[in-house]
């Protein structure tokens, strides 16, 4: 197309009386250029073209509604626009979404790898607020992840007591299928009681007892050097970016069951960046402890004293005992299946209870 000071100069000769021919001779365009050049406007609008129709069109109301909730991961609306019939590329999808994104500065590190089945690494992340068992309640996830195959696995719960950290523990191995040698966490209570000037750790004992039943050496991280177990930190951004955005759940239990439906169609079969393989193909070869023992028992333990008319009190609610029981101090165990059991001094159990909702 011809600039519009080229246009003029070719109306300015024809202005000055000279012919098509010499008009074209002199700046060098074909003749017929010249013609048409002389009936149009210098300034000759382009002519728009129909817009090309594009497969993610009719699914761009929908992104940008996720998109409005937070969700940026174009890898979890890509599938969740296939589930409605999207036919087009990942593409598409994270070519759309990459303007909404914000820049992140990159931060360089050095990564360490480990051999297979050498080690896992350990976090907590919170997660806002829930309503469990008619009460709200901190949300919190548990991470693990191996380190050398990038398995992941995921639970949520409401308390980041040693029997819940117990408990996640021992869900996380019977879900890989073993033991790692090592699990690397941070300093947290429930693992680490106090750590001297000298490095010297002094464990908290039921979590070495923990360790020693199934077999791994615990190891603690460096006060504030969390990047030490940069690949489960790496894992809940992950969390953070693709599970959890617009994620609608009716409680806890469900909650768990979306993370693990997750874990098995998506975070685990995902063709990981770093190892530029699938994480469950990997598991296999990881070489872990085999699970050889019973579940270690991370039932939680408290004494109450029951009232002269036959009741306890234990997490804001009353339970029964027999009448024989009034006004004596009574072991209460609480297990992972929400059972209270109420013994007596002489390890009779005496009660049995359903945890109760909410407060009496």
């Amino acid at each position: 197309m011809l600039k519009p000071e080229e246009r003029f100069v070719i109306k300015q000769y024809h202005q000055q009386g000279l012919s098509i021919s010499e008009i074209a001779r002199r700046t060098g365009r074909d003749r017929k250029t010249v013609r048409r050049v002389l009936q149009e406007p210098i300034i000759v609008k382009q002519k728009i073209g129909r817009k090309q129709k594009r497969k993610i069109d009719p699914y761009i109301a929908y992104l940008e509604q996720r998109i409005d909730q937070g969700v940026l991961n174009a890898q979890k609306l890509y599938l969740e626009i296939k589930k409605q019939g999207y036919a087009g590329k990942e593409r598409q999808v994270r070519y759309f979404v990459q303007p909404y994104r914000k820049v992140q500065p990159v931060q360089a590190t050095v990564r360490f790898e480990t051999e297979p089945g050498q080690q896992a690494q350990v976090d907590w992340a919170y997660f806002g607020y829930i309503n469990h068992r008619g009460r709200r309640r901190r949300l919190y996830a548990f991470v693990m992840t191996l380190g050398w195959s990038r398995t992941m696995y995921l639970e949520f719960t409401v308390s980041m007591q040693a029997a819940w950290f117990l408990r996640a523990h021992g869900h996380a191995f019977n879900y890989f299928g073993g033991v790692p040698d090592q699990v690397l966490h941070d300093n947290l209570k429930t693992a680490v009681l106090e750590r001297e000037t000298d490095g010297t750790i002094h464990w908290n004992s039921r979590y070495l007892d923990f360790a020693d039943y199934y077999g791994f050496r615990p190891r603690a991280c460096q006060p504030y050097r969390a990047q030490t177990k940069g690949k489960v930190e790496n894992g809940i951004k992950y969390i953070r970016g693709n599970f959890w955005p617009g994620l609608e759940f009716i409680d806890l239990a469900d909650l768990n069951r979306q993370a693990l439906q997750w874990l098995n169609t998506i975070a685990n079969v995902r063709l990981h960046g770093t190892t530029r393989s699938v994480p469950f193909d990997r598991l296999s070869q990881e070489a872990l402890l085999p699970l050889e023992k019973p579940v270690y028992d991370t039932t939680i333990i408290a004494y109450r004293r029951s009232s002269r008319d036959c009741l306890i009190s234990y997490e804001g609610n009353f339970y029964s005992v027999p009448a024989t029981y009034a006004q004596q101090r009574l072991l209460v165990k609480e297990t992972e299946q929400e059972q209270l059991h109420i013994v007596s001094v002489e390890g009779e159990v005496i009660a049995h209870h359903k945890l109760a909702d909410g407060y009496s």
